[in-house]
């Protein structure tokens, strides 16, 4: 199967995975409260799953630092970045942690950022945005679910600082991306061997193939086209985050590399910077669902965010990247 078939197909997979959701809810074939439970368990137990085996294969050099601490700083910036622009949009409390998450986590693994790069460059570049990958759960972990926690209309306990609500976030139940994490890291350091089954089997594509629908279809299901023109300005003002901002924030620390001895250039350089200004993150949608944090909301903005991107920007990529 050639690159070109192989993004029309993953393309497909994903407008028709949703488009299957949204009919199954409208035809009362599937409720819409089952999109809560899909999406818990694409982001508790699927995301994690494949970025352990992920990164449990990869071979960590010293220079790789940047591109493992940069995933996870860029996600805090952006973060910060969402909150401060969040008052200016809206005056809804849930609105405004919706746009701080939608902000934060741009979709740089294997549903749109990652798979890019390996259109482009193959699977020496997929390997490299599997890096930047790396502490990718662990700082949705410690960025996003205190934000979620803290806008949430679910009860939660009153007078609890932000920091109180980071460290209950890494004890909580839905945090089991952050061990899987660690110990996937210390697995790679020390290049214990990853069995051979788990390549025979294929168990990391089977896992994709088993995700991807799953989290679109979940999207489909809370997917409700009303919401669309209200959240114009929001709309707007996402854009301007995830690909303006985004690749600012990106230009700027890529250079911060450069006063040190191993600065980003070539191929890492350029797959940093296609990874810093892509799309929502579909996690967006599954923490917004756990924490009933606006999740219609959430899936509108994903899912015009993600065509928004595909219109105007991929092409733009490609164009620059090649």
């Amino acid at each position: 199967m050639s690159v070109s078939l192989k993004f029309a197909v993953t393309i497909g997979l994903i407008v028709g995975s949703m488009a299957l959701g949204y009919f199954a809810r409208k035809q009362a074939w599937a409720s819409e409260r089952l999109a809560g439970g899909l999406m818990t368990f694409v982001a508790v137990l699927g995301y994690p799953s494949v970025g352990f085996f992920a990164i449990w294969a990869l071979h960590l050099k010293a220079a790789d630092i940047w591109l493992v601490v940069g995933g996870a700083l860029h996600i805090a910036v952006m973060g910060g970045i969402g909150l401060a622009a969040a008052p200016l949009l809206t005056r809804d409390r849930g609105e405004k942690g919706l746009f701080a998450i939608a902000s934060a986590l741009g979709n740089t693994g294997f549903t749109m950022g990652a798979y890019v790069i390996y259109v482009l460059y193959g699977e020496v570049g997929l390997g490299l945005a599997s890096i930047v990958q790396a502490l990718w759960m662990s700082a949705v972990v410690l960025v996003t679910y205190p934000i979620a926690r803290h806008y949430s209309s679910q009860p939660r306990p009153t007078g609890r600082s932000m920091a109180h609500l980071m460290i209950r976030s890494i004890f909580d139940w839905r945090s089991i991306g952050l061990p899987a994490a660690i110990v996937a890291i210390g697995l790679s350091v020390y290049q214990v061997p990853r069995p051979a089954w788990i390549d025979r089997l294929r168990v990391v594509d089977a896992l994709m193939y088993l995700i991807l629908p799953m989290a679109y279809f979940s999207i489909g299901l809370r997917l409700h086209v009303s919401f669309v023109a209200p959240l114009r300005k929001m709309i707007v003002a996402l854009a301007a985050a995830r690909f303006g901002a985004g690749a600012a924030v990106g230009l700027g620390m890529m250079y911060l590399t450069y006063l040190t001895p191993w600065p980003l250039t070539e191929l890492r350089a350029t797959v940093w910077m296609i990874e810093s200004f892509v799309p929502v993150a579909v996690t967006t949608v599954a923490i917004c669902n756990m924490f009933a944090l606006r999740p219609r909301e959430a899936s509108v903005l994903f899912v015009v965010n993600t065509v928004m991107y595909l219109a105007l920007v991929l092409p733009l990529v490609v164009w620059i990247f090649r």
